[in-house]
Parts: C-alpha cells; structure tokens; sequence
C-alpha cells in the first residue's frame, strides 16, 4: 500500500522532469511552494510543542502528529530535533534583527547601545514566545552558529567596539566588548522578565523606568575600569 500511495507522485515527478521551458518552471515553482507551506506547518506545529514541552522534552513524533505526519516523514525537511529548534530560534532571530533595524545606525554608540536595549525590550514584550525560543536554543545549541544568529551578536558588539574606537567607551582590551555585550543582554533579559511577570499596574511603572535602567548602565561604560582576570 505504501509504494502504491507514493507511484502517482513519482510519475508525477518523472512527467515534470521530462518538461522544459515555462511549464516546468510552474511545475518548479509550485513544487518549491508546497515544499516551503508544508515546512512551515511543520515549524508551526513544533513551536508549539517546543513552548509546552521546552527543547529537552521536544519530541519529533509529537511534532509529527500535530503536524499530520508521519515521523519518518519529517526528515525529508529537518535533519533532526535541534534542527527543527534552529529553524525556529532562527526564525525568531530574523525577526529581532528586523526589530533592531529601525534604531538608528548613525546614532552615538552610548545612544545607541540604549535604544538597542528599548528594541529588545519592546519586541520582548509584543513577542515572547519567541525570546523563549531563542533561550531554549541556547541552552541546547550545538555546532557553527548561523547567520541570524552571527549578525544578531555582531549588532549588539559593534556598539560597544565602536564606543572603544571612539572613546566613548572605556575598554582597556577588546575581550571587555565581549564582557559589556553580556553585560547589556543580561539587563535587557532581565528587565524583560521582570516586566512579564508583574501584574499590569507594576509593569507599566517598571517600563517607565527601563531607560534610565539601560542609560545608567551605559553612563557606567563611560568610566575607568577593566574585566576582571
């Protein structure tokens, strides 16, 4: 039964091969289409188990079931569990990259370390599951970083190391980029949950507070110090 229900989809596949020019790019076209919506539906289906189960608990059949699928099915688009949690950590990645965009790049590294902050802070506070994700997948991320996640990290450290070009900053070797980087995630991170877990009232004074937290923080920058050895 089972070679049966895949022989119309291989003829298929074999008449679109046999095709040239126009057609074939439709055919193409519309092969890729389905490839990518069926994907997503996949992805769709393993946030959400991802947001009830965390990442240790992530369990490719679940994914499956809820997706339509069979297991064996999914590995025709994800190589494996962290596969399927890289894909969505760097779809979430994407998203704070478009979201730390719109801060101003001809802005003073001090102003702008701080605006970046407010960014995060705000894509947090509209989108947290996907600030979860992105934790999930650090927690468990294995191998070569990717590209969204290369150019979120190099955003936030090239504020800092061009404050130290520039003095702005005082950095008495370039491994305290790396240091203040840390520095400023852990704040943002840390006000951002601090933020979700108050009643509304206390939220809102919280987010009153949240530039001059992040300012305070970067008027510290400014003054002699060194990391520690």
């Amino acid at each position: 039964m089972r070679a049966d229900h895949h022989r119309p989809h291989r003829l298929h596949h074999h008449l679109v091969e046999g095709l040239d020019g126009p057609i074939a790019d439709h055919f193409g076209e519309r092969r890729e289409r389905r490839h990518r919506e069926t994907r997503d539906g996949i992805l769709l289906a393993a946030r959400e188990v991802l947001l009830e189960r965390g990442a240790a608990d992530l369990s490719l059949r679940e994914i499956a079931r809820r997706a339509g699928f069979s297991p064996g099915a999914l590995y025709k688009y994800f190589d494996s569990k962290d596969d399927v949690v890289k894909a969505l950590a760097d779809r979430a990645m994407g998203a704070l990259l478009e979201a730390f965009a719109g801060v101003g790049a001809d802005l003073p590294p001090d102003e702008r370390a701080v605006e970046l902050g407010l960014a995060y802070l705000e894509f947090a506070r509209h989108n947290p599951e996907d600030v979860a994700i992105v934790t999930m997948h650090e927690s468990v991320a294995v191998g070569p970083h990717s590209r969204e996640h290369e150019q979120l990290e190099e955003t936030v450290l090239d504020v800092f190391r061009e404050g130290a070009a520039t003095g702005v900053f005082s950095m008495p070797t370039q491994e305290d980029a790396d240091f203040m980087t840390y520095g400023a995630w852990a704040l943002a991170q840390g006000l951002a949950t601090l933020e979700q877990r108050q009643r509304p009232e206390t939220a809102a004074r919280l987010r009153s507070r949240q530039r001059r937290l992040l300012q305070a923080f970067v008027n510290g920058l400014k003054s002699e110090w060194s990391a520690p050895q």
